[in-house]
């Protein structure tokens, strides 16, 4: 069973062009303003049960990353340009039969260190990306691989490269954002409407992410969302390799 719980901010910039009362249709999308920053804190908390040749195990990850958002440029069709860069990070995984701790601000907390050494070159990186009004991903670019050359000293380092590539990489970040401000409709709601949005997460497995957002309320100028998700795997792809086994995941 997996449990997959990813808190966001779903307001965090003005989603309404227009004020009007509940019975009216409102056209939800991003409104920045240009040369304005602010700091995003996402927190994810996933538990999964996995049966490993013959043995059940549970494995729990914790995860939280700051990052800081600057709007470069506002458009005349509503797109913007941003950069983001990752001030901060904290991950605490119980593998079952390993714990890894890492934490940017707290180093001396990290365990294993030489696991966990690689972490370091997500802090201060940046990316960079063109955005639609209605937050879907139109350019984004990133600062190449993340890990090259990080574990190469390591046993099995070449595969522990392309797992936390797979994991934290550039397309990772794209699909992050993706999950995290592609929740617009494409057409005007109203109060109690309804809108499903799919998404597809590629973290090693292909998983397809379904999610319903409706329109709960609007207050001072503010509207709020309720989201209820289904996850499912991507039949054609629902197996990965990984240290030398082959993870099937349903």
């Amino acid at each position: 069973m997996n449990k997959f719980v990813l808190w966001s901010l779903l307001m965090f910039w003005a989603v309404l062009t227009i004020s009007c009362s509940s019975s009216k249709t409102l056209d939800l999308k991003l409104t920045p303003q240009a040369s304005k920053s602010f700091l995003y804190r996402s927190t994810q908390s996933t538990g999964t049960d996995v049966t490993v040749m013959g043995m059940q195990q549970n494995i729990s990850v914790e995860q939280s990353t700051d990052q800081q958002f600057d709007i470069l440029k506002v458009n005349t069709d509503g797109s913007v340009e941003l950069k983001v860069t990752t001030k901060a990070m904290k991950i605490d995984q119980d593998l079952g039969m390993m714990t890894l701790k890492f934490d940017s601000e707290h180093p001396e907390n990290n365990e294993p260190a030489d696991m966990v050494e690689g972490f370091k070159n997500l802090i201060g990186k940046s990316m960079e990306m063109k955005m639609s009004d209605k937050g879907k991903i139109l350019e984004f670019k990133s600062d190449g691989k993340l890990f090259d050359g990080v574990f190469d000293n390591m046993e099995g380092g070449e595969a522990m490269e392309e797992q936390m590539e797979t994991q934290f990489g550039g397309d990772a970040m794209k699909q992050s954002f993706t999950q995290m401000v592609g929740f617009y409709p494409e057409k005007p709601v109203k109060v109690k409407d309804t809108w499903t949005v799919t998404t597809t997460i590629k973290t090693g497995m292909a998983i397809n992410v379904e999610t319903v957002y409706t329109l709960k309320e609007r207050k001072a100028g503010i509207s709020y969302l309720d989201f209820s998700s289904k996850l499912k795997t991507d039949p054609t792809n629902s197996s990965v390799e990984m240290m030398g086994m082959t993870i099937n995941y349903d």
